[in-house]
């Protein structure tokens, strides 16, 4: 039986995470995501980690003109599933969203009304 509340999308994009180790020795990997979710994701991934792990995760999603780097959604998260090849986490708050600055050349979070709003609500964790 289905347990799942919300609707995953398969998208492929990159993922950078990092979590501590037992040591608290700050640990980095790199992987893609298989699927997507409001409250979640699945990473395909060469590193372990174990279930119950604090992960931060950063996810690049693909933007609209090859040469721009498009949104960037944010999250602390734990492991509710690890296997080989990967693992799925479930985001403790929900996502945050980073588009790219078109002056500055850096990412900012938006906060304001508007589209960049809208999907803001939409991937909070509910």
């Amino acid at each position: 039986m289905e347990q799942r509340q919300h609707k995953r999308y398969r998208l492929s994009a990159l993922v950078s995470f990092e979590w501590e180790s037992n040591g608290s020795m700050l640990l980095r990997g790199e992987g893609y995501t298989r699927d997507l979710s409001p409250a979640g994701v699945f990473v395909i991934t060469t590193q372990t980690l174990a279930v119950g792990t604090a992960v931060r995760l950063a996810v690049d999603l693909p933007g609209l003109q090859r040469e721009n780097s498009g949104p960037r959604l944010k999250t602390q998260a734990h492991v509710i599933r690890a296997e080989r090849g990967g693992f799925a986490a479930i985001a403790d708050a929900g996502f945050r969203l980073q588009i790219q600055g078109s002056d500055s050349g850096r990412k900012s979070t938006k906060e304001s009304s508007g589209t960049e709003a809208v999907r803001r609500v939409e991937l909070q964790h509910q």
